[in-house]
């Protein structure tokens, strides 16, 4: 949800959050911040530790995938040394700016 859509409707995203659902603002398109619940303690946001892996598994959408994080470290080490795809030229039009 954009900033200022976040501001406009605040109160819907402590609603949200009251049940359980957590929800990701954005500036400029890009997440900045979580509105989540808190934990049965009182005090611990949930979703408060951002994961390794990025957004997703901060949401708790990849829990049910036991071995991520071994499997993502197995993918990002066998393309170390990869060489029948190579990296994009960055000096290309394609990657001007506009």
């Amino acid at each position: 949800m954009p900033v200022t859509d976040a501001k406009r409707e605040f109160s819907k995203l402590v609603d949200a959050a009251e049940h359980g659902e957590p929800t990701v603002v954005l500036r400029d398109g890009r997440p900045v911040a979580i509105v989540s619940p808190v934990a049965e303690d009182g005090e611990t946001p949930i979703g408060a530790t951002p994961a390794p892996l990025g957004l997703l598994a901060g949401l708790g959408l990849l829990a049910d995938w036991e071995t991520m994080e071994e499997d993502m470290a197995q993918v990002i080490a066998e393309r170390q040394f990869t060489v029948d795809r190579p990296g994009p030229d960055f000096s290309s039009p394609e990657f001007a700016p506009e």
